[in-house]
């Protein structure tokens, strides 16, 4: 099976870029969030606003790495996908009548294929660093998974480079059946 990085479509410059969500008390959600993992507490009702003017998409990215996703289109994603495996979290976008839900991956998966993955000149993260919360994580230029390792998983954060946000050729394929806008699909496999 082939899968796919999903990467935001920045060749389109008339879209919209939006900010980074803040919960009901107006504090900031910590950057990276949605990437670990991990349950939002559903009753922490989030919004956001538009940073950049522009188009509208169905799949955009966010803030610092959040993705949103227009609610129908997240409906029929999470239809395709097991039970536990994403999370829509509610966002309401100041001036937006349509609604949106931010795509929290629950799914993570130990899959990089480390001999042909491109690394930066220093493969993973170090103390020496300075940044204790990266320590051990992966410094990746390009991406590669071991197909194998990732059999069994349609939608999935990649393990020690949880920014990575990697889907099955099928879950790509109903992305562009469903007329997907604002991203792009590099193979990773």
């Amino acid at each position: 099976m082939n899968f796919y990085k999903i990467g935001i479509e920045f060749g389109n410059s008339d879209r919209w870029f939006l900010d980074q969500p803040v919960d009901e008390s107006g504090q900031e959600v910590v950057a990276g969030r949605f990437s670990l993992g991990r349950q939002w507490d559903a009753s922490n009702r989030l919004r956001s606003w538009i940073r950049n003017p522009g188009r509208p998409v169905a799949f955009s990215l966010g803030g610092l790495g959040d993705y949103f996703v227009k609610k129908t289109m997240m409906d029929m994603l999470i239809g395709s996908l097991p039970a536990g495996t994403v999370q829509a979290v509610p966002v309401a976008i100041d001036g937006i009548e349509e609604p949106y839900e931010i795509l929290n991956v629950l799914d993570i998966v130990d899959c990089v294929d480390e001999a042909r993955t491109g690394f930066s000149m220093f493969p993973r993260w170090t103390e020496e660093d300075g940044r204790p919360d990266k320590v051990g994580d992966y410094r990746i230029d390009t991406l590669r998974i071991d197909p194998a390792r990732a059999a069994g998983h349609d939608l999935f954060r990649v393990k020690g480079w949880l920014v990575g946000l990697v889907c099955s050729e099928r879950i790509r394929d109903l992305l562009i059946e469903l007329g997907v806008t604002g991203i792009r699909f590099t193979a990773v496999s």
